[in-house]
């Protein structure tokens, strides 16, 4: 035996006995918007949207999907997509090379490499490229239910597409359930503008926030009143909760703050917001507490001025606190009077996906099933234009088309860093393929509320089936990573909406 042995090492050492191996011929994947499939990987050749020879897609009124056609060693291709009575809007994928992952902080990463991101919309029907081509496909909400045909070409190839219009209808650009902060300076600098309230930047801030808009996102910083009232027009009568400034350690002047706003939403339909010393240690705590029961001697409470800190309820912000904003305060403890609220904000796992580059593209889909799942009325991301590192003491912008890296503590001495972290648009505005990735989860959240009308128990069982735990409930990440789990339990969500309506 040991003599066979040796005979057979010594075979495989001489080249005899290896296994043939064909080259992998060029082909092409069709994936939808919560895939990141790096430059160079090979992408699967069968998913929820393509059996290799058909593309199979649903969608309600309302609704746009995301798809991508990934190319694999078929060199420079033209691609295009089309459907009858649909409009189709195609993007170039731009690629940003993650050399370092981010930090622990953001939980795990994907590893290096080059992650597809930027999406820029291009005019025409086609598009070529050696790595992907993304796809927008605008169910408009007058379309008719029923079957639309129409065809993918791929360097020549053509595949057959067929598109299912369901009866149910959703706005996504309606009642924004996440709201994403920005600096103005940031946006101004980024379009070499002084920053300020001229008609230019307002009509600039206008294009951006649109476009989060489209995506389930209100884009809105806390400014003061005067910069505010130049910008009423953003204040739309769908959105609840609008953040304002306030002073931040002054109980005095806060109260005055506090006042002045209750003064100005009074007749209006947004409530006012404001926080002041963010994530606060031990010591500050203290401070919130007392600025918070200032505010109250102003008038604030629940319908008139909401005073939020970034931390989970404690025992000494009772009376002072109207808005907890932390994954730790959902579910919400009990003992807590009658309007005040619990909010959360970014995400990390085990509480909900995180947004930086390196992470799987399913991770921000999460937010909308787990907004859902635990009935959450607004999920906060920190910035969405993030485009200079001031927090780490950078003076100049980050090439964002270029340096994935957003976020870098190691500029004071710190440790942290983060691949577009704080980065959803980029300058353009161009979308990111991650707020692609929100939107789908925002949808997605629409039809589980549809289907909550009809038959609540359903929409609950399909809800914990796909995220049995999260936030302040969570140890370990429950939900599952690939995208096909995903769209199994939207199409799952899709059939029953479906036997409602008959």
């Amino acid at each position: 035996m040991r003599a066979e042995l040796a005979l057979l090492v010594a075979a495989v050492a001489c080249g005899r006995g290896e296994p043939e191996t064909k080259p992998v011929e060029p082909y092409f994947g069709v994936v939808g918007e919560t895939s990141k499939i790096k430059r160079g990987e090979p992408p699967p050749r069968t998913s929820p949207f393509f059996d290799g020879r058909r593309v199979s897609l649903r969608a309600a009124r309302g609704e746009t999907l995301g798809l991508q056609v990934v190319l694999y060693r078929m060199g420079e291709s033209k691609v295009s997509l089309s459907i009858d009575g649909v409009t189709v809007a195609p993007h170039q994928v731009g690629y940003l090379d993650v050399e370092e992952t981010s930090s622990a902080l953001y939980g795990p990463s994907s590893g290096t490499g080059a992650y597809p991101d930027i999406l820029t919309p291009v005019r025409g029907p086609s598009v070529k490229s050696a790595d992907a081509v993304y796809f927008d496909i605008e169910v408009a909400e007058d379309t008719a239910p029923g079957r639309y045909a129409g065809r993918l070409l791929v360097a020549g190839r053509s595949t057959p597409v067929d598109l299912a219009v369901e009866e149910q209808l959703m706005a996504i650009d309606r009642a924004p359930l996440v709201w994403v902060w920005f600096k103005s300076s940031d946006l101004a600098e980024a379009h070499h503008l002084a920053d300020g309230d001229t008609a230019e930047q307002i009509a600039l801030e206008r294009r951006y926030a649109d476009l989060f808009r489209r995506h389930g996102a209100l884009l809105a910083s806390d400014f003061p009143p005067e910069r505010l009232r130049a910008r009423l027009e953003l204040l739309s009568d769908d959105v609840r909760f609008w953040p304002v400034w306030v002073a931040k350690r002054d109980p005095d002047e806060l109260a005055a703050d506090v006042a002045a706003w209750i003064d100005f939403f009074r007749g209006r339909k947004q409530v006012p917001f404001g926080f002041t010393i963010d994530e606060p240690d031990k010591e500050q705590q203290a401070q919130v507490r007392d600025l918070g029961l200032a505010a109250h001697r102003a008038g604030a409470g629940d319908g008139r001025f909401l005073f939020a800190v970034t931390d989970e309820p404690r025992e000494i912000y009772r009376g002072a606190v109207d808005v907890f904003v932390s994954p730790r305060a959902i579910p919400p403890p009990p003992g807590y009077p009658a309007g005040t609220h619990f909010w959360t904000y970014n995400g990390r796992p085990p509480a909900a996906g995180n947004m930086t580059l390196d992470k799987p593209g399913t991770a921000l889909r999460t937010w909308g099933w787990i907004a859902e799942r635990y009935q959450i009325e607004l999920w906060f991301a920190w910035e969405g234009l993030y485009y200079t590192d001031r927090y780490n003491r950078a003076t100049a912008p980050t090439d964002t088309m270029h340096q994935p890296l957003t976020y870098d503590e190691r500029k004071k001495g710190g440790e942290e860093r983060g691949n577009g972290d704080g980065l959803l648009v980029y300058p353009g505005p161009l979308p990111s393929l991650r707020l692609k990735a929100l939107r789908r989860g925002l949808e997605d959240r629409l039809l589980l509320r549809a289907l909550a009308h009809c038959d609540p128990g359903e929409a609950a069982r399909i809800a914990r089936q796909q995220v049995p735990r999260a936030l302040r409930e969570a140890s370990e990440q429950s939900w599952p990573d690939d995208e096909a789990s995903w769209e199994a339990a939207r199409r799952a969500v899709l059939d029953r909406l479906a036997r409602c309506a008959r």
